[in-house]
């Protein structure tokens, strides 16, 4: 019984669990119920916040799917409804879980509102055009479609904004006022006056709009004349409304109106407080603004304000241009008032106006001299053809006429002439002065021949202006001298000095100076003491280099007829300007002392000069000039003690081999035939192939002869270098011999088939140097550089043959010209150590300079400009040469003070390539360390005094942009550009400069 009882317990309990656990899962059924039903009455209630709390609690536990589409729809309202910066995306995500709800038209409804509200009209409308708005219930129907008209105007598309305001008006909505005012704005924005006017009108009594109406029939009666009433209705409106969105546009309002009944300083007053209190200002007020103070005499304000203007092409921006150039005028800057009116002739919005501007730009260009570009001369070309019958013609052709005795835009102005067909004596005269400027422009260039092209075409004119064709015999003489065309150039100077009509100047007294050079080289010694001793009577100049240079020729050619007094004093005067000619001159003093057998004042002299003159290239003559005082006194002892120092310090001199010879000589004269044998070996050994090796080799076998030791020169003689001996075979002589007089005959195909056959004969022949030597002159002549390097090799495995200076030059000519840079900077080293004469020492670093800079060695181009630059006597091409290629280095090198030094030199001639970027990058440098006042006045300065590489130039114009835009006048980069780019033609990388800076200030 008892277990029955127990059973049925069991069951009991089962069952009241079942039932349980039924009752627990309706009972939270029941509660989520309870929350969609509170969320939901909430969300009814517009309780929106309330609403999504009770919302959120719901989607987390319900797995109701019906409720719960529900439930997000109305969490999404709720989002769009309390604003959330999420609303889009919560909204857009609702439509792609449950793409067949029957909410969607409603939720792209709120989207179309959400994209409204962010301002992202064109998403708006397109929302708004995928809802059908007549199935919303009628209120938001009406709101919608208020924003979508609004949406519409916010775009600009007023026609469909007009629509959907009109359909606001008829449906009688909340909306009608609204749409009355933004239907007036439309007619009104439309120049449909007379309706927007009796619209506006219709508002005056709205409290929404009441107090925006007033500014639009204010601004409609001003457009329609009535200025009156334009006037009572800004003041009107100030007065009540004087912080109003519209109190700026009505104290525009008052401006106009003042600059109309031509009141500019009451209209000035007005438009400053418009510009003052908004901060999109109009261009028309701009211009007025401008234009007041211009007629009010407030120039600087006047070019100012009328540069806002001038971003858009019209017949607006090209009064503003000319107005501008006028005020600049005024204000007296000249190269503003030029680009000003530039601007204003290029634009073709009114005739009137373009003639007047370009006749102000030809004016401008007139009174500054300024032509950049060539424009000097084609601005007033371009004027004469375009207004043939203007007024102001007449002054044109006048200004033209004057213009070409005055340009330095000689390219145009040559070519302008050349367009006339029966030019007048004065043009002509123009004409043959200008064809002298571009000859002397070629010359400073280094373009010789086309300056001697230039500087004919002048003289054939005949004598239109008298010192003009005297001053291009001259500098036609100076180029041809250039061009080693001696007799011409003779000729030319002596043409020059016959026809100058000024004898007081530099340039008398350096034809005179020429002329005795040209005499001297051709060793017509007399004359040449003449003109040099004329040039120093003349001479009034500064540099005092060329007048010592002067007495030391004169010097030379009393030395040359033994006349010792009068050389010495010439020497004496020369050494006493203190030049860096002094050295020559001690030197020649010392010589001439030896000469008149003072050998100890000789050695005086040329001890002094060591000491005065250390890094002197006749140092080393100099002390073999010592040593054979010394021989001379009989001091033999002495004489080797210097004649060694000489070899042990420079023993790669040509006067080296001299002085090492001498030592063997006078050991030998001296019986100290030990010492003799050991000094002739070093010549023979060092100095192979040498006039000093033969003889002595001629003298060793003199002594061991004397000495009896024939043996033992026998064993030497087999030690020495092969083919060196005392005596060549006679076949080895008379072949070589035979070779070289078909040389000397000019016979240069038998003589380089000679040669190469007596080579062949004698590989090892006492006379293979001599061959090898004339067959790479050979070579030379015949452009055959693979000959010039073939023999100068065999030459240089003796680089103290006697031949080894002049090898040297051939071999880095042709190395150089193959453009083995590498291999043309190691000989022209060489070279340099080797050079026995200053103008080899020079062509030496000339070619070190250019190799390693095309090398891009930058010390070594720093270390071998600033030599060559310390020489005497280099020509001003070299020195700007040196100095250019100097001054890159250093930047290269970050040194830009160094750099900044060089540039400037080269800077003060703009005439020639070097001297035009240099002024183009001292200015750039003074950019680059933001110093834009003094950037700014270099390049202003470059503009003034122009030049003919024109590509520098606007590089110029171009960097000037950049510097004016790092000041903040950005009016003034905008001008220099667009002259620029009217100007300059040349197809290169400055059109996109000028492009690309543009457009930034544009942006």
């Amino acid at each position: 019984m008892k277990r029955v009882i127990m059973k049925i317990s069991c069951l009991f309990l089962c069952l009241c669990s079942i039932f349980s656990a039924h009752a627990q899962t309706n009972k939270r059924t029941l509660v989520k119920e309870e929350l969609f039903k509170e969320a939901k009455t909430l969300f009814v209630q517009k309780k929106y916040a309330a609403a999504k709390t009770t919302l959120d609690q719901f989607v987390q536990v319900s797995q109701n799917a019906s409720l719960l589409q529900e439930a997000e729809y109305m969490q999404a309202v709720a989002n769009f409804k309390l604003k959330d910066e999420n609303r889009v995306e919560v909204l857009t995500s609702y439509l792609d879980r449950y793409p067949d709800t029957p909410y969607e038209n409603r939720v792209l409804a709120l989207m179309a509102s959400a994209y409204f509200y962010e301002g992202e009209y064109d998403k708006s409308l397109a929302m708004f055009n995928s809802t059908r708005l007549e199935l919303l219930d009628r209120e938001e129907r009406e709101e919608l479609t208020y924003l979508k008209a609004i949406s519409y105007l916010n775009i600009g598309n007023m026609q469909d904004a007009a629509i959907w305001f009109e359909t606001l008006k008829e449906t009688n909505s909340s909306y009608q006022e609204d749409a009355e005012y933004y239907l007036s704005y439309i007619r009104y924005k439309q120049q449909r006056y007379d309706e927007a006017l009796n619209s506006f009108e219709n508002l005056r009594s709205s409290k929404k709009y009441g107090k925006y109406v007033p500014y639009f029939i204010a601004d409609i009666a001003l457009v329609k004349g009535d200025l009156v009433k334009a006037d009572r209705e800004a003041r009107s409106y100030l007065a009540s409304y004087p912080n109003q969105e519209y109190a700026a546009d009505m104290h525009r309002i008052l401006g106009e109106i003042a600059y109309l009944k031509e009141d500019f300083r009451t209209a000035i007053v007005e438009l400053e407080e418009y510009v003052k209190q908004t901060n999109t200002v109009s261009r028309n007020a701009n211009y007025m603004l401008g234009i007041a103070y211009y007629q009010t005499a407030v120039y600087s304000k006047a070019a100012e304000q009328l540069g806002e203007v001038v971003g858009i092409q019209d017949n607006l921006a090209q009064n503003a241009y000319l107005h501008m150039g006028l005020s600049y005028l005024k204000l007296a800057e000249m190269n503003k008032a030029r680009m000003a009116f530039e601007q204003a002739a290029a634009s073709n919005a009114n005739s009137q106006v373009k003639e007047q501007a370009a006749y102000n730009y030809a004016l401008c260009i007139h009174e500054t001299s300024f032509s950049a570009f060539g424009e000097s001369v084609t601005v007033f070309e371009r004027f004469l053809n375009d207004y043939p019958n203007s007024s102001y013609a007449e002054r044109v052709s006048s200004y033209l006429v004057e213009l070409y005795m005055n340009t330095r835009s000689y390219d145009a102005a040559l070519a302008s002439i050349e367009r006339i067909g029966n030019p007048s004596a004065q043009i002509l005269e123009a004409k043959q002065k200008i064809l002298f400027q571009l000859g002397t422009q070629a010359f400073t260039n280094t373009a010789f021949d086309e300056a001697i092209s230039y500087l004919t075409r002048s003289l054939d004119l005949g004598s239109y202006n008298k010192q003009t064709k005297a001053n291009s015999f001259y500098w036609r003489g100076e180029a041809k001298y250039r061009l080693n065309a001696k007799d011409g150039a003779k000729s030319d100077f002596l043409s020059y000095l016959q026809s100058t009509l000024d004898n007081q100047s530099d340039m008398y007294a350096l034809a005179h100076y020429n002329l005795g050079y040209i005499s001297f080289e051709k060793k017509a010694y007399s004359e040449a003491r003449e003109w040099f001793s004329k040039f120093t009577r003349l001479y009034r100049g500064s540099d005092k280099m060329a007048l010592a240079d002067a007495y030391n020729r004169i010097g030379d050619t009393y030395l040359r007829v033994r006349n010792f007094n009068d050389a010495k004093n010439y020497y004496a005067r020369a050494e006493e300007l203190g030049t860096a000619v002094g050295d020559y001159s001690f030197y020649q003093l010392a010589l001439v002392s030896g000469l008149e057998k003072d050998y100890t004042g000789k050695v005086t002299l040329l001890n002094r000069l060591a000491g005065k003159y250390p890094n002197s290239p006749y140092v080393t003559h100099s002390t073999y000039e010592k040593g054979r005082s010394y021989v001379l006194m009989g001091n033999n002892k002495q004489a080797i003690a210097v004649f060694k120092e000489l070899v042990a310090k420079y023993p790669q001199s040509p006067v080296a081999r001299k002085a090492a010879a001498e030592i063997g000589l006078l050991y030998y004269q001296d019986g100290a035939h030990d010492e003799a044998i050991k000094a002739y070996t070093h010549v023979v050994k060092e100095y192979p192939g040498s006039e000093e090796a033969r003889l002595a080799m001629r003298d060793l076998k003199s002594i061991y002869v004397d000495v009896n030791r024939v043996d033992e020169f026998a064993k030497l003689a087999n030690q020495l270098p092969t083919g060196i001996t005392f005596d060549a075979s006679e076949q080895d002589s008379l072949t070589y011999i035979a070779a070289e007089k078909l040389y000397m005959r000019g016979s240069i195909g038998q003589a380089n088939e000679s040669l190469n056959r007596y080579l062949q004969s004698f590989p090892e022949g006492a006379f293979r140097l001599n061959a090898h030597y004339y067959l790479c002159v050979i070579g030379k002549q015949q452009k055959n550089n693979e000959m010039v390097l073939e023999h100068s090799s065999k030459l240089l495995e003796y680089p103290d043959n006697p031949f080894s200076e002049e090898t040297l030059v051939m071999r880095a000519d042709v190395e150089y010209t193959e453009l083995n840079f590498a291999g043309a900077l190691d000989s022209y080293k060489k070279l340099k150590e080797k050079a026995s004469t200053l103008e080899r020492k020079e062509l030496a670093l000339i070619g070190i300079l250019r190799s390693s800079y095309l090398l891009k060695d930058d010390v070594e181009v720093i270390q071998s400009a600033t030599e060559l630059m310390g020489l005497n006597k280099i020509t001003p091409e070299v020195r700007n040469e040196a100095l250019y290629f100097r001054a890159k280095s250093y930047l290269n090198q970050k040194a830009t003070t160094k750099a900044m030094e060089d540039f400037n030199l080269l800077a003060k001639d703009t005439r020639h390539l070097y001297g035009a970027e240099a002024k183009f990058q001292v200015a750039q440098l003074l950019y680059n360390s933001k110093e834009y006042n003094k950037a700014e006045k270099e390049l202003l300065s470059f503009i003034d005094q122009s030049t003919p590489h024109a590509y520098w130039l606007a590089r110029g114009f171009v960097l000037l942009s950049d510097v004016y835009v790092a000041m903040g006048k950005t009016l003034d980069a905008r001008q220099y550009l667009l002259s620029l780019q009217q100007n300059y033609k040349a197809n290169d990388e400055i059109a996109d400069m000028i492009a690309t800076r543009l457009n930034k200030l544009n942006n």
